[in-house]
């Protein structure tokens, strides 16, 4: 037992390479609990005869490796009739680093996201008495719903344009509107379709001293305030296949208009 072994004729690979200075017996352990299927256990027991067959393990170690590895078959049979989810995993862990969670945090981001947040957090398109219930970045969220809600009576964009306008994560939007709609402040409208993507929630303010805020503090939000600005572009005197009338090019100039005329004269065809 001195090569490698993977236990990936029944399932996924287990990472079971042979660490320098360990035993064989505590290799073993290590490779039954990463186990997830109960079709692992064979190939485990015949690993686990043919290093007993070899003399790598006496048989105090292989008996009692046998008796953890029926007894872990059993579990997972158990749960396997109960339908509950493998103990483990499948997908191999991700080796745990010593950074802390504010070392995590303070990783690069992307400034234009950044500064959008910052400058939408502090638009102040929510009344003072729920203001402090909000951090930074679910204000901004708050504010893209706001202001849609000051335009078209509703916000029915999707969680990612909510997230990319307001400079924040999908997993921000959804806290945000989840509190939010706890705090009795929003009304959030499903829109489920049968056999087909369900289509975007409709949001709508609920709060009269949200929507008095708005009305009297805040007549013009949204309108000045667009991470992107646009400007129209000028025409550039083409009109593709339509004239300047609005008539299609290859019209003939003696037909008629295309408007409805009740005795209109065509040009008799030729011959």
């Amino acid at each position: 037992m001195n090569e490698v072994f993977a236990l990936e004729r029944h399932g996924p690979a287990l990472p079971i390479a042979r660490a320098s200075g360990t035993s064989i017996h505590s290799e073993m352990v290590s490779w039954l609990e990463a186990i997830t299927t109960a079709k692992q256990i064979e190939s485990f027991l015949s690993l686990l005869w043919r290093g007993h067959g070899e003399g790598h393990l006496n048989d105090e170690d292989a008996d009692q490796l046998s008796r953890a590895a029926y007894s872990r078959k059993a579990t997972l049979d158990e749960a396997r009739e109960k339908r509950m989810p493998p103990t483990r995993s499948y997908f191999p862990q991700r080796a745990k680093t010593g950074r802390s969670r504010e070392d995590a945090a303070s990783g690069l981001r992307c400034s234009v996201r950044w500064a959008r947040k910052r400058r939408l957090g502090d638009m102040a398109a929510l009344p003072p008495h729920v203001r402090d219930r909000f951090t930074e970045g679910e204000r901004a969220v708050l504010y893209i719903v706001a202001s849609d809600y000051r335009h078209h009576n509703a916000c029915s964009s999707s969680i990612k344009e909510i997230g990319d306008r307001a400079g924040v994560g999908v997993t921000t939007v959804r806290n945000t509107l989840r509190k939010a709609r706890h705090l009795g402040l929003l009304l959030i409208q499903e829109r489920p379709q049968w056999r087909a993507k369900h289509l975007t929630n409709i949001v709508k303010i609920v709060c009269a001293q949200w929507l008095g805020w708005i009305r009297k503090f805040r007549p013009n939000l949204g309108l000045k305030f667009y991470p992107i600005g646009f400007k129209k572009p000028e025409s550039s005197g083409t009109y593709g296949t339509k004239n300047r009338n609005g008539q299609p090019s290859y019209s003939h100039s003696d037909g008629p208009t295309g408007r409805f005329q009740r005795f209109a004269s065509r040009k008799p065809p030729n011959g």
